[in-house]
C-alpha cells in the first residue's frame, strides 16, 4: 500500500514538472519515489527481466537499439532521455512491463545490479570521464568487478578488449567474452587485476596474472566503436532470445547532419579521451569547428585535452568555441596547429562560405544544444 502511494506521488510530481516547469518529467517522479520507498528499484524489479547498459561512452544510443531487439519479444519499459541514475532507473521501473532495458552510470551501477537483480548486464567501454567525479579508471572498474562478483545469477556480456571490462567479466560466475580482434586502450599501461605491466603485442594484450583478450566465446572483425556497440546490442539481445537487427552505426556515434544557411554540417558528440579519438579519425574534410564546455555533464577537469593527439587535424581549417575555447586552442597551438577562436558557434558556422561542408566536433552539452535548437 506504501509504494503504491509513493508510486502515485512520484507520478503526480513528474505531471506537475511537466506542466509547471516544462521538464521532461523523467527524473523527479524516481526522486521523489526513492525518498519516499528506498527500496523502491528492489520491488518493481521483481518479476520482470532487467538488462543494464554500462560504460563510458555509448549507453543511450546501444540502450535504444537493445530496446528495439527487445520490443519484439514483449513490453519494454526504458528511459527515454537516457536518464541513468538511480532515479531514472526508478522512473523507468514505475511503468509496468515484462522487460527493462536500463542505461546506468557507471558509478551507479553496483547499486543497481545490487537492487534490481539483473538477468543481463552489457558492459561496453571504461576510459577517463568526468575526472572531478569519476577520478581514474580502475576506480570504476574496481567496483565494477565486486558488483559483478556478488551477481552469480546475472550474465555479464562485454568488450573483453577492454582490460578494464576484462576484469570485470574474470569476476562474474557468468559472462560472454565478445572480442573484435584487439585494440589499443588510452588507459591500459597496467594491469587492472595486478597492478603489474601489461603485455602489449600490437592490439592485444596478456598478463601474468591470467587477465588476457586472447580467448574470448565470440570474436568479431575489427570496427568503429559503432559497430562494436551494435554488435554487442545484437549480442545481448540474443542472450534474451532476440533476433539480431540492422542498427543504424551513425545514430550509434550520436551524430546528425544539419544545414546552416547552406553550410552542411555533421555534428558528432565528443566528450572524453576515447571519444575524441574516434571521432577524430572520422573527419575527412578540411573544415572544422572544435566545441569545449566544462558543465558538471561535461566533465569539469578538462586536463584530458592533453591525452589527445590532434594531428589528424593538422593543415585544417579549425574554429574553436565554447566555455573552454581557449584551453582547446592552446592545446592545438602546442601540437603546431592554429586555429581561430569565436565566443559562439553561431560566429564559428558564419566563418564558411555556403556550399561548404564542416565537421563539428561537441562537447556533450553543445551538443545537445545544437541538436535541439
Amino acid at each position: 500500500m506504501r509504494l503504491k502511494l509513493s508510486i502515485l506521488i512520484a507520478k503526480l510530481a513528474g505531471t506537475l514538472s511537466k506542466r509547471l516547469l516544462r521538464k521532461s518529467g523523467e527524473t523527479i517522479p524516481g526522486r521523489v519515489l526513492l525518498s519516499l520507498y528506498s527500496r523502491a528499484i528492489t520491488i518493481l524489479s521483481q518479476n520482470r527481466k532487467i538488462i543494464c547498459v554500462s560504460g563510458t561512452n555509448g549507453k543511450t544510443s546501444t540502450t535504444k537499439a537493445i530496446v528495439e531487439i527487445i520490443s519484439k519479444l514483449g513490453s519494454v519499459t526504458t528511459s527515454p532521455s537516457g536518464s541513468n541514475l538511480d532515479r531514472g532507473v526508478a522512473t523507468a521501473l514505475m511503468k509496468k512491463s515484462e522487460y527493462a532495458v536500463l542505461e546506468v552510470d557507471e558509478l551507479h551501477l553496483p547499486r543497481i545490479i545490487s537492487e534490481a537483480k539483473p538477468t543481463a548486464v552489457l558492459l561496453l567501454n571504461l576510459t577517463r570521464d568526468q575526472l572531478h567525479r569519476m577520478h581514474e579508471v580502475k576506480r570504476v572498474a574496481d567496483k565494477w568487478a565486486v558488483a559483478a562478483r556478488n551477481a552469480p545469477e546475472t550474465i555479464f556480456v562485454g568488450d573483453v578488449d577492454d582490460p578494464f571490462v576484462a576484469l570485470t567479466l574474470n569476476s562474474a560466475a557468468q559472462s560472454l567474452r565478445v572480442s573484435f580482434g584487439g585494440r589499443k586502450h588510452l588507459d591500459g599501461a597496467v594491469c587492472p587485476s595486478c597492478g603489474v605491466y601489461l603485455k602489449w603485442s600490437r592490439n592485444n594484450y596478456k598478463c601474468p596474472c591470467g587477465l588476457t583478450n586472447s580467448n574470448p566465446d565470440e570474436l568479431f572483425e575489427a570496427g568503429t566503436a559503432a559497430y562494436r556497440n551494435a554488435t554487442l546490442a545484437n549480442v545481448t539481445g540474443k542472450l534474451l532470445g532476440g533476433k539480431a537487427i540492422a542498427i543504424n552505426e551513425q545514430a550509434l556515434e550520436r551524430s546528425v547532419d544539419r544545414d546552416y544557411n547552406g553550410v552542411k554540417a555533421n555534428l558528432r558528440l565528443t566528450k572524453n579521451p576515447a571519444s575524441w579519438a574516434e571521432a577524430l579519425h572520422s573527419v575527412t574534410g578540411e573544415n572544422v569547428i572544435l566545441i569545449v564546455n566544462s558543465r558538471e555533464v561535461d566533465g569539469i577537469d578538462t586536463s584530458w585535452l592533453w591525452d589527445i593527439s590532434f594531428t589528424q587535424l593538422s593543415g585544417k581549417r579549425i574554429i574553436v568555441c565554447g566555455e573552454r575555447a581557449l584551453d582547446i586552442a592552446y592545446r592545438l597551438h602546442v601540437e603546431g596547429i592554429e586555429a581561430e577562436i569565436t565566443s559562439n558557434f553561431d560566429g564559428a558556422i558564419s566563418k564558411f562560405a555556403e556550399g561548404s561542408f564542416v565537421h563539428v566536433l561537441a562537447a556533450y552539452t553543445a551538443f545537445h544544444e545544437l541538436v535541439s535548437a
